[in-house]
């Protein structure tokens, strides 16, 4: 089973870890418990077993303040979510029979049927412990889903001044089409060129002579920018379009490129920008709703933590 990630980022589990004051840091809790929200418990065993899965890389060991920091900020994550499963099942949402099965399917996809199970008992879980992790993570999705969508109207007003204090956002780099051939030797590569230069087709010696996969293509890497390829290949940002250009050696060989085409950085109209900014106004104004929403759930949830255990 990949690991999976977190319905909040890492910047939603801070802004809630300075929530505690929605629960509070009481005794009274079975030993074994290290939270109960409302009604529900979860045990230390458990909370362990998915903050190592979920946190800590394999391998990685992290101790003292960094450790209790990390505990503190899933344990809040954890909170947030048993507190979202329990609003979707008081208010009837529900995870159908048809969107479990399709994301146990896409979990289970990369594994065959044993690798699967031997994961599954590796954490010390049933299938169906399993399953019923996965539907609460599914549920307080779509929790989330829900209470971000802004039905609003987003005044247009609003765009202008939003891309005139981004502009670098709307700003589209250059460009190239490019083909290459690129062989292992110096030697070659140059005996390549000057029959180029004579006149021989670049993509007929791409295909014969190239170490590339993109031979079969005639060299034709496609299209990029600057910085998306290994540096050597920003070479050809400074050549014609049809330009063929010297030898230029790379840790993957020696290369000659030809110039197919070129697109120069433009700035994106506002015009063109605008319902793209929009888009954006409307998911802030989205996250800005649900944190109000989910800041009133905490404060009509009772969450009691044992911090000492926490972090014993």
């Amino acid at each position: 089973m990949r690991k999976a990630g977190s319905f909040l980022n890492i910047m939603g589990i801070l802004f809630f870890f300075f929530m505690w004051g929605c629960g509070s840091w009481e005794e009274g809790l079975p030993e074994n418990v290290v939270v109960r929200i409302n009604d529900e418990e979860v045990a230390l065993d458990d909370f362990d077993r998915e903050f190592r899965e979920q946190i800590l890389a394999p391998g990685r060991e992290v101790a003292g303040k960094n450790l209790g920091d990390l505990k503190r900020a899933y344990l809040d994550q954890m909170v947030e979510c048993k507190i979202l499963v329990q609003e979707a099942r008081r208010t009837g949402v529900t995870v159908s029979p048809g969107e479990l099965s399709q994301a146990v399917a896409e979990v289970r996809k990369d594994y065959s049927e044993k690798e699967f199970g031997e994961r599954i008992g590796s954490k010390g879980m049933t299938l169906e412990g399993w399953k019923v992790r996965l539907e609460e993570k599914l549920l307080a999705e779509k929790m989330i889903r829900n209470a971000s969508h802004y039905r609003g109207k987003v005044d247009d007003k609003e765009a202008l001044p939003y891309y005139e204090a981004h502009l670098a956002q709307f700003q589209l780099p250059p460009k190239v089409r490019v083909r290459q051939i690129v062989v292992a030797d110096g030697e070659e590569a140059i005996q390549l060129l000057k029959r180029l230069k004579k006149g021989e087709r670049f993509e007929k010696l791409a295909s014969e002579k190239s170490l590339g996969p993109e031979k079969v293509n005639g060299g034709d890497l496609g299209t990029f920018s600057p910085g998306e390829r290994p540096p050597e290949f920003d070479a050809v940002f400074s050549m014609e379009v049809g330009a063929i250009s010297e030898v230029i050696k790379s840790p993957y060989g020696y290369h000659i490129f030809k110039l197919e085409a070129k697109t120069e950085s433009r700035q994106v109209p506002f015009e063109e920008a605008k319902a793209r900014i929009l888009q954006e106004l409307g998911r802030r104004k989205g996250d800005v709703e649900y944190r109000k929403w989910m800041k009133g759930l905490r404060e009509k949830s009772k969450v009691v933590v044992n911090k000492k255990l926490l972090l014993s």
